[in-house]
C-alpha cells in the first residue's frame, strides 16, 4: 500500500510539473561573474521547447533592422540543466544544424549572458556581461523596475503567460543604442509608463511606448515596478 501511494505521488508530481509551462530566465545584467549588486541593462526570459526569433525594443520602433537569429532550449533529463541552441535567421523551425550550442548545468547561478540580440544591433552592450540564471513555472521572471517586452503566440487579443514565447527586459535608464551621435534609452516614469528617449546633440525627444496585446502574434510593452 505504501509503495502504491509512493508511485501515485511520483506520477502526480511528474504530470503536474510537465503540465506547467517552463521559462528559462537570464535576469538582468551584471559586470561581475558573481552577479553582486543591483542588475542593470538587459535580461531575457525564454519559453522552453519553442523556436524563438528574439528581438529587442528597437525592432518594434525602427524599420529595416537586421534579421535576428533563432534560439531553442531543450531541458536536460535531470531538470536542472538545459541546452541552448542558436539557429540561422532563415531556420524558423530550428530544424537545421545549429550555428552555436551552449550547455548550462545548473540553475540559480551567475552565468555569462548569451548574445541573444547584440548581434542585430538591438542593444550595444558590453562584450561580456553576466546574468542570474533561474527556472520558473507558468510565468517568466524579470529584474524589477524594468521596461518589459513580451512576445506572444495567440489567436486572440488575450495575452497570457501560457501563450508567451519570450520576454526582453531593460532596467529603467538602459541605453539601447549609442552610435553616430545618436543615443536611445528607455525608462519607467513615476506612474509606471514605459518611455523611450532619442537624443542627438543634447536634444532629446520622448515617446510613450506602452503597447497592449491586440492581435495574433502580438507584443506587449510595459513597466514592472517589482518582480
Amino acid at each position: 500500500m505504501k509503495l502504491l501511494l509512493t508511485l501515485i505521488l511520483v506520477i502526480f508530481n511528474c504530470c503536474f510539473i510537465n503540465a506547467n509551462k517552463l521559462f528559462v530566465n537570464f535576469i538582468g545584467s551584471y559586470s561581475s561573474n558573481t552577479c553582486d549588486g543591483n542588475p542593470t541593462g538587459i535580461g531575457f526570459s525564454l519559453a522552453v521547447g519553442q523556436c524563438l526569433p528574439i528581438e529587442g525594443v528597437l525592432s518594434y520602433v525602427i524599420n529595416d533592422m537586421p534579421p535576428t537569429t533563432n534560439w531553442f532550449i531543450t531541458m536536460g533529463g535531470d531538470g536542472n540543466s538545459f541546452t541552448l541552441k542558436q539557429y540561422d535567421s532563415q531556420d524558423t523551425w530550428c530544424k537545421q544544424d545549429p550555428i552555436n550550442t551552449i550547455q548550462f548545468d545548473n540553475f540559480d547561478t551567475c552565468v555569462e549572458q548569451p548574445a541573444f540580440i547584440n548581434v542585430n544591433n538591438s542593444l550595444l552592450a558590453d562584450s561580456l556581461v553576466y546574468s542570474k540564471l533561474t527556472l520558473s513555472q507558468n510565468a517568466p521572471s524579470y529584474a524589477p523596475n524594468s521596461v518589459i517586452i513580451n512576445q506572444y503566440n495567440t489567436n486572440t487579443n488575450v495575452c497570457t503567460y501560457n501563450n508567451q514565447q519570450y520576454g526582453v527586459s531593460y532596467t529603467s535608464g538602459t541605453v539601447i543604442y549609442n552610435e553616430n551621435g545618436i543615443s536611445i534609452h528607455v525608462l519607467c516614469n513615476q506612474v509606471d509608463q514605459s518611455m523611450m528617449f532619442k537624443c542627438k546633440e543634447g536634444k532629446c525627444g520622448e515617446t510613450f511606448i506602452d503597447t497592449f496585446c491586440q492581435m495574433s502574434g502580438d507584443v506587449q510593452i510595459y513597466c514592472n515596478s517589482k518582480n
